[in-house]
C-alpha cells in the first residue's frame, strides 16, 4: 500500500475484499456521521482528530453490531461509541511512579511477562488515546495521540489488557485500513499466507496484529539501550 492512499481509497479496497470472502459483513458498515457530530466528539473529549480518522467518519460512522462482523472486532465505535468508550478507558488511569517507567517495561519484557511490539507506552487508561473499537471488553484498538520516540501521534494500537499484549497496528488509520484490506486480499487468494483467521459465521479473529509469541522477549528498538528495573528490587 502507497503511503499517499488516501482514507477514501482504502476503505473501497476493505469493502472489495470483504465482498470477496465476507460479503454478508458490509450491510454491518454504517453509514457517515456529519461534521456537526465529529466535531462534538473532538469538543467532548478535549482532543484533535487524526485528519484521515475525521475523514473516515464521514465515509463510515463505524460499524453496526452484528455477525458476521467486518473487521476483527465486535465493532468499531460511532461517534456516541468514541465518547462513551474513551472516557470509561480514562476512568481506568491510576498514575503509578512505580510500574509507568520504561526501565520497569523493560523488565517485564525480559521477562517474558510483557509482549510490546512497537513505539507504544503500556499504560492502561492513557489520557493521550482516542478507543475506536473492541472485542468482547478484552481486546482495544485506539488511536495513539503522543507516542514515545519513533512513533507516530495519531498510529494505531492493539492491546490486550488480560493478556499484557501492545501492539501498534500501524502509523496511521488509513494505514491500518491498507494493511488490513491487503490481507482480505491475499485471504481471498491464498488463506494460508494471510494473517487473518475467518470463521464465516463471525468474521475475522481479534487475534489479526497481536504480538507473536516467539517476540515476546524481544524489546522494541525505543527500549532496546533502557537499563531494566524489578519493580520488586
Amino acid at each position: 500500500m502507497a503511503d499517499d492512499e488516501s482514507v477514501d481509497v482504502a476503505w473501497k479496497r476493505v469493502e472489495a475484499g470483504l465482498g470477496l470472502v465476507l460479503p454478508a459483513s458490509r450491510e454491518h458498515l454504517s453509514p457517515p456521521a456529519d461534521a456537526a457530530a465529529i466535531d462534538a466528539v473532538e469538543a467532548a473529549l478535549g482532543v484533535s482528530l487524526p485528519p484521515d480518522f475525521r475523514r473516515s467518519l464521514t465515509i463510515h460512522n463505524g460499524t453496526g453490531w452484528g455477525t458476521p462482523s467486518p473487521v476483527p472486532l465486535d465493532y468499531l465505535y460511532d461517534t456516541d461509541g468514541l465518547v462513551e468508550t474513551t472516557r470509561m478507558w480514562r476512568d481506568n488511569y491510576a498514575a503509578d511512579p512505580i510500574f509507568d517507567d520504561p526501565r520497569v517495561w523493560a523488565h517485564q519484557i525480559d521477562r517474558g511477562n510483557l509482549g510490546l511490539s512497537g513505539p507504544v507506552r503500556p499504560i492502561v487508561g492513557a489520557t493521550a488515546a482516542v478507543v475506536v473499537g473492541d472485542m468482547n471488553g478484552d481486546v482495544w484498538w485506539f488511536l495513539d495521540l503522543d507516542p514515545p520516540p519513533g512513533g507516530t501521534p495519531g498510529q494505531v494500537v492493539r492491546v490486550d489488557v488480560e493478556c499484557a499484549s501492545w501492539a501498534v497496528l500501524a502509523p496511521s488509520w488509513t494505514r491500518l485500513l491498507g494493511r488490513y484490506a491487503d490481507d482480505l486480499e491475499r485471504f481471498a487468494t491464498d488463506p494460508a499466507g494471510s494473517t487473518l483467521m475467518i470463521e464465516d459465521g463471525l468474521g475475522p479473529a481479534c487475534e489479526w496484529g497481536s504480538v507473536p509469541t516467539d517476540a515476546w522477549r524481544t524489546r522494541p528498538a525505543w527500549l532496546r539501550d533502557v537499563p531494566a528495573l524489578d519493580p520488586h528490587g
